[in-house]
């Protein structure tokens, strides 16, 4: 077997090795019996040795860590097993009033189960086809794509739907109630890498449609990520909850009443392109840096938000440029993202007039937005430094 060895410092005078140990215990019991000192005194006189080697080696693997910043960048979980965890169903009874919006969370969610099974099992290969802005498509795109489709076009909650793949909207069931926007698979140049992805879902009902309607009107978004496990975000009457999917495909809810702090040390900044062009940005790029924030991201939209969830924190910023246009979709992306983050409390900046991004009317399906989002002091210094708001 291997193991990885980090590398250590050469050892300071106050670090004993366990040979030394040794050594001190033996001369200890030679002095002793010269000394006429008892057998518990020798290994009192040893125990005490001991303790003062593991006390200098931690001291010395805190300065180790210091010095490779590992105290200060990692951000572990603080989360706590619980004895028992409320089922989808359970929480659904007692979070959404709605009947019809319960029906539509259970479909989107069997969706997505099949979506995790069909990850599992299909290589990630490229599609003959090509969507409707001439990117390539890979078959878990098409598959994905397609399992949602099957859910709208049966489906009797559903009145009209519209995807990412295919920006149109299609008209599904007359009767139904809701209209639906997703991006089936977000994250398909890195899913190759067998990296976290994940699909994105916003629900408007029918009276507002989309068209015309903000992200302020959507009544529900989902948002579900594929990595070691799966887990979905959804916002409910009174917050943002997390189901992960368990033992049988059952979900269970593993957060409830999601907050995001308004301060955060966690940055991901997408389109660092733009920080050529623009000086705000690349001087908020700096100013991370300079105060230590972390950085995780990893060129998914779902992931390097969904991390603000679990971390309580964080913040994720997609500017736009003359040169790097934004690229984010305001119905298929930004405003389910929107209504999750700004209903945990955290802020959304639409990256122009820094106001949210939930008060963008939506004009066109494939319409395109500029992004900060997150912890409400770094959207705010996002629109200070990069749109001088």
């Amino acid at each position: 077997s291997w193991a990885f060895l980090a590398p250590s410092a050469p050892r300071t005078a106050g670090t004993a090795t366990s040979a030394q140990l040794r050594g001190a215990a033996g001369t200890g019991s030679a002095s002793a019996s010269g000394s006429g000192l008892g057998s518990g005194a020798v290994v009192a006189l040893g125990a005490a040795a001991v303790a003062s080697a593991r006390r200098a080696g931690k001291a010395q693997r805190r300065a180790e860590d210091d010095a490779y910043g590992a105290s200060h960048t990692s951000f572990y979980t603080d989360a706590v097993a619980k004895d028992k965890y409320d089922t989808l169903e359970e929480v659904l009874a007692e979070k959404l009033k709605d009947a019809k919006l319960k029906g539509m969370v259970n479909e989107l969610l069997d969706a997505c189960v099949k979506i995790t099974e069909a990850l599992r099992v299909n290589l990630v290969t490229v599609n003959d086809a090509s969507n409707a802005f001439g990117d390539r498509q890979l078959t878990v795109d098409v598959i994905a794509d397609n399992l949602l489709w099957d859910l709208a076009k049966t489906s009797k909650n559903v009145y009209e739907a519209s995807s990412e793949e295919e920006p149109e909207i299609v008209k599904t069931n007359e009767d139904g109630q809701y209209v639906l926007c997703w991006d089936p698979l977000d994250g398909s140049s890195i899913v190759d890498n067998n990296w976290a992805v994940g699909t994105i879902i916003g629900v408007w009902d029918k009276s507002t449609g989309l068209i015309g309607a903000t992200g302020r009107d959507q009544v529900m978004s989902i948002v579900t990520l594929y990595g070691p496990r799966t887990t979905v975000f959804i916002t409910l009457d009174d917050g943002v909850y997390e189901f992960t999917l368990g033992d049988g495909n059952e979900w269970i809810c593993s957060r409830d009443k999601i907050s995001i702090k308004t301060e955060c040390k966690i940055f991901a900044p997408a389109n660092m392109r733009a920080a050529q062009e623009v000086e705000g940005y690349n001087n908020l790029i700096n100013h991370y840096m300079t105060n230590k924030f972390t950085l995780r991201y990893t060129g998914g939209l779902v992931p390097d938000v969904c991390q603000q969830f679990t971390k309580g924190q964080g913040v994720f910023t997609n500017p736009t440029s003359k040169a790097s246009p934004a690229k984010l979709r305001l119905a298929f992306e930004a405003a389910p993202f929107g209504r999750l983050v700004e209903m945990a409390g955290g802020k959304t900046s639409d990256g122009v007039s820094g106001n949210s991004v939930l008060d963008m009317k939506i004009t066109a399906v494939d319409q395109r937005t500029a992004l900060a989002i997150g912890s409400a002091q770094e959207v705010e210094r996002f629109n200070q430094m990069v749109l001088q708001k």
